[in-house]
Formats: C-alpha cells, structure tokens, sequence
C-alpha cells in the first residue's frame, strides 16, 4: 500500500489478465512522436507484469485536435522501448477486440484510442462511468485493473475510474512512484522550498495557497507570469505590455484575495529583484526599480539567478513547477536552466510535469533530480492538496470491496 492506495504487492497476478490504463499521450508531427518520456515510464510496470495477458488502454490528444489519431504508432513505439511485441488492434471492444483478447496467451495488446468512444469523456461520476458500455463489454474478461496513467488521473473518465467499482483495482509502479513522491514533497518535516513559475498563473496560486496556508514550506519563489502578477499587487508598474499578458493569464483569479495572501506570507514569498528583458531582439536585465515597462519581461535577472542560486540549495527539499522565463528562446533560458540547476543540488528534487519537465530534460538535468513527474495537471492538484479521482476510486473499491472479497 502507498497512501492508502492498494499496488501490484497486494494482488496475485501471475499468470492473470490484467487491464491495464496508462498514459501515452504525446506530442505528434507528421505521425511521428516527438517525445517518449511517458512510453518509457510505463515500461517498469509492463516488464513485471510480463508473464500476464497484458490488454492496454490509452488516450492521444482530444477530438478537433490535429494530433487526434490512433495508436498503431503508440504500439511500435512501446514495443521498441519494452523490448517485446506490443500488439496493436483498431477497435476498442467489439468483436474484434474482445476475440483477441480471448485468443491471448500471455503477452501485451493496446486497444485503439479511447476517445475516440464517445462516453469516454462524458460527465460522470465513477458508478454511472461503470455502467458504461466500454466498462461492460470489457470488464468480464479480466481479473484485474490496473491504473498506471498517474498523468491522466485527475480527470473522471470511463476508462480511469469506471472500472474499479466492477474489477479488483490497484495501481502500478509508475503511480506508486509519483504518490510516493509527490506525498514526500507534501509530508516530510523537512525543510521546503517551493519554485512556482510558467504562465498559469491560477495553477501557480493553488499550489501557493496549499503550501502556506498549510505550513508546509518555509518559503516560495515565485518566477515567469504568476511572479509578474504578485508585483503587480504589490504595486510595481510593468508597463502595458506586460500588464496584458498578465491579465490574459489571471482568470478566475481574485485580486483582493490574493493581495491578502501576499501581505499574510510576504517573508515566506519571495519575489524577482530583476528581470531579463527583450529590447530591439537583445536581452537586457534591468532591476525592478529601475523597469519602467520598456520591453517584454522574458527571464529573471541575472541578480534574481545568483540569490536564488544561493537559497534554494539551503533547503532540504525543493519543489519547481513551471519555467522561471521562455526557455525556448536560448536568450531567456538562462533563469529557467539556472533554477533548476539549483534545485538538483537539494536533498530531495522534484520537477513537476509539463513545461518544466522538458526543459530539465533539454539539458540532461532530469538525471540529476530525485524525481521528475509525468503529470502536469495530476502533479499540480496533488501538491494543490486536491484528490485525484482516478486514485480516489480505486481506494474507495479497495477499502469497501475488494480487499475483503480477496481476503486482504
């Protein structure tokens, strides 16, 4: 168990067909796929479970979207990472899904794009997702299920979370990591840092709120947009140009509340003392004081890089979410690479998923962090103190029904 969640130790799976969801959405160009991190994340649990009939279900993108497509590729990308045949079949649970199934010795099958199936994505909760049609054709041909796809796991879809309430459900090793984790950064009495930054400003001040209103951090950095926003209530003029993207990114955000927030923790927050600026195509750093709204804000300062530099690593763990600057723009990654640069140097790192994932990984430094989550939404209400529904159910099912049917 982690957290209350039931794993592959508490189950007997040899030999057993297991359902398994993970998370292999991914960015795609011309039907090629452009990053495998979470391919490659799944493998630990797929390899453990490799002497079970092993059916996957997965989603890419969304309906409307350019990337909206099928996994045959997703299936040709798993089997070259695991080492073994993943089987691919475009259906999802007629007839000629269900008969492979049923012919399958032990091995691995990825059943087509679950939203491409309408009810996938309806508004359910998990007992009217259960009655679903994909959960009814599916579910008598397994022992168990087995959430994998930590990514994915805050939403309440058919595939996450109609299942647990028919089917024996755990979670696998890639949600055993990320809870235990995520839970570490959120529990330990050790000393935190917390880094929020990207242009989210609304994701960026949930976080906040958890971690200090909580007395769970000693302090928090805040950097890009959201950092932008806090000197905005504070007073500080960034010119119009600025102060649009500002307001394009603050919805749903109240002002005077977090003008509260901002006076109640203002020693624990601490704020950019200078800024990386685009003049005429150039970077030029230019101190807050100084700043009268000439140029789009871009980066931290250089003054910014070197205190946090010398702050983050006094921490015993060390949080970041979310890039400190534009990044992609080599004049302006300096912050973010720096940053993170400062946060592998604490005791314990962890990079939340997303933008700040890919660019610890542009430059090699997701090898130097404790852990680097695969979910950006998921990692964002979990270090929000929210729940996330797809681990919730299969708690709920274990707890009321299927640690006493299977004698746990």
């Amino acid at each position: 168990m982690i957290e209350g969640l039931p794993t592959l130790d508490d189950i007997d799976y040899s030999g057993k067909r297991i359902l398994m969801r993970i998370d292999i959405n991914a960015p795609i160009v011309n039907s090629t796929i452009l990053d495998t991190t979470r391919f490659e994340s799944h493998v630990p649990t797929l390899k453990e479970l490799e002497d079970c009939r092993v059916v996957l279900l997965a989603h890419q993108s969304r309906a409307g979207k350019k990337d909206f497509t099928s996994l045959e590729t997703h299936a040709k990308t798993l089997s070259r990472l695991l080492g073994k045949e993943v089987d691919y079949v475009d259906d999802l649970f007629g007839s000629c899904a269900i008969n492979r199934i049923k012919e399958m010795d032990t091995g691995y099958l990825l059943l087509e794009n679950v939203r491409f199936y309408a009810e996938e994505t309806l508004k359910r909760d998990a007992i009217e997702h259960s009655k679903s049609l994909i959960v009814r054709r599916l579910s008598p041909l397994f022992d168990f299920y087995v959430n994998d796809a930590f990514s994915a796991s805050h939403r309440s879809q058919a595939s996450l979370v109609g299942f647990p309430p028919v089917i024996p459900s755990v979670v696998g090793r890639l949600v055993e990591k990320e809870v235990a984790a995520l839970s570490k950064a959120i529990r330990s009495e050790k000393d935190k840092i917390f880094i929020l930054g990207g242009a989210k400003i609304s994701d960026s001040v949930k976080v906040l709120k958890n971690v200090l209103e909580r007395g769970i951090a000693s302090k928090v950095v805040l950097t890009g947009v959201v950092a932008n926003y806090f000197l905005m209530l504070d007073g500080v003029k960034l010119g119009p140009e600025n102060e649009k993207v500002v307001e394009e990114n603050k919805e749903g955000i109240n002002d005077e509340e977090m003008l509260k927030t901002l006076k109640a923790y203002r020693d624990k927050i601490i704020l950019p003392e200078d800024f990386g600026v685009e003049i005429d195509g150039k970077r030029k750093d230019i101190s807050v004081e100084e700043f009268r709204g000439d140029g789009r804000i871009m980066d931290i300062g250089v003054e910014t890089i070197s205190m946090l530099s010398e702050e983050i690593p006094k921490h015993s763990i060390a949080v970041i979410n979310g890039p400190a600057g534009v990044f992609e723009d080599e004049k302006f990654a300096l912050g973010t690479f720096e940053v993170l640069k400062a946060v592998s140097r604490a005791e314990f790192s962890l990079v939340g998923g997303g933008h700040i994932s890919t660019a610890a990984r542009m430059v090699g430094l997701d090898k130097k962090m404790s852990h680097v989550s695969t979910g950006g939404g998921a990692s964002i209400r979990y270090l929000s103190g929210e729940k996330l529904v797809g681990l919730e159910v299969v708690r709920e099912f274990w707890e009321k029904k299927w640690s006493k049917e299977l004698g746990g």
